[in-house]
């Protein structure tokens, strides 16, 4: 029995090794493009109590395998090898509901049953799962401690990104990829900051956040994400866990003018978009029905400091060029009232909540 780390050639993705691609200011998943930060985002916006209870899962997992799998005394039959497998499975499910995995098209189908198989297939390699030293062993169960480790590098990942952006971003006069190498550079300059983040975790924290992570980089042709008959070269990365993905998703969003950022309203964080300079998500705001929180705060003071949405923004820009294009004669006076009308419907949908920022920015550069 063994579970193989998958050559970088390979495009079939694991929970144990996996491929995403990096292109401009995107990262696509398995086929879906996400603005390069939005994973970290997602996680961040994991509660205390989800995170524990899958520290907590996975406490428990670890514990069926040493007092019943790897117990000598107990005599190992299907029905509880069976018992074991469906505990697995049921962690499993929880790890794959996670942000990334959640995109990622991962076959799990040997991993749900690799138990079962091999005790009715190959007794010969079970008993090797159990022996301490056997290949089969290691393998195993190093697969299952990676999967073990996943809530501390997700716990220890959030732990310091929101000391970092509550409280060094946020003090920031502007929002932009210098500012955040200013924010970034003082929270790892500031040493007591980082004791105490220390002091938080595990004695011996299974993932230490750092400025340098290692990383298997190859550069590859692909369609264009938002043109199959193009094609552009993107970098294709191979991680060989969640906490080196989401360090590198964190920090090209950085520095592509992306950060996350806590909603000055409900608290949660929402993926700030470059050039913007907002405070407040598209969330429906707490007490409410339909209002989002930017509908909320902007009857607040803050918001008349801010000045016009995000989606006013890039209205703005894409109406320039369109003014642009009719003045060149390259649009008849019925094609630019037709475009200036749909970009204003689409203008509205943002603003109502109905599309995200970044779909908005995506129609109006096909535009």
């Amino acid at each position: 029995m063994t579970i193989e780390m998958k050559p970088t050639s390979e495009k079939e993705n694991s929970i144990q090794e996996f491929t995403v691609h990096f292109w401009n200011d995107r990262v696509i998943i398995d086929g879906t493009s996400l603005p390069v930060g939005q994973v970290s985002t997602d996680v961040l916006n994991l509660s205390d109590e989800q995170l524990l209870s899958l520290r907590h899962k996975a406490n428990e997992t670890l514990k069926v395998f040493h007092t019943q799998l790897y117990n000598p005394e107990i005599k190992k039959d299907l029905a509880l090898v069976t018992v074991i497998q469906d505990r697995l499975n049921e962690y499993l499910n929880l790890v794959l509901a996670l942000p990334l995995f959640r995109y990622l098209d991962v076959d799990i189908k040997l991993t749900r049953n690799i138990l079962t198989e091999i005790f009715e297939a190959a007794p010969d390699n079970f008993l090797r799962i159990m022996q301490p030293g056997t290949l089969e062993f290691e393998t195993f169960y190093g697969f299952l401690r990676k999967l073990s480790t996943i809530p501390d590098e997700l716990i220890t990942f959030r732990v310091y990104i929101t000391t970092m952006l509550d409280f060094f971003f946020e003090r920031l006069k502007k929002r932009n990829e210098e500012y955040y190498a200013v924010g970034v550079y003082d929270f790892f300059s500031n040493r007591e900051i980082q004791r105490d983040i220390s002091a938080s975790l595990p004695p011996s924290p299974v993932y230490l956040f750092q400025q340098s992570r290692h990383a298997m980089i190859e550069y590859t042709t692909m369609p264009n994400p938002d043109d199959e008959k193009k094609y552009i070269i993107a970098e294709r990365m191979v991680f060989d866990s969640i906490a080196s993905f989401l360090h590198t998703d964190f920090f090209r969003g950085l520095m592509n003018g992306n950060t996350p950022r806590r909603c000055h309203n409900c608290g949660k964080f929402f993926l700030l978009l470059s050039g913007y300079n907002i405070c407040y998500c598209l969330n429906t705001a707490p007490g409410e029905t339909k209002r989002t929180c930017r509908d909320v705060g902007a009857h607040k003071k803050e918001a008349r400091k801010e000045g016009k949405t995000p989606a006013r923004l890039e209205y703005d820009k894409v109406y320039n060029r369109l003014k642009t294009r009719r003045a060149r004669g390259k649009l008849s006076a019925d094609e630019w009232n037709a475009a200036v009308a749909l970009a204003l419907e689409y203008k509205d949908k943002a603003e109502a909540g109905k599309i995200s920022d970044f779909e908005l920015k995506e129609i109006y550069e096909k535009m």
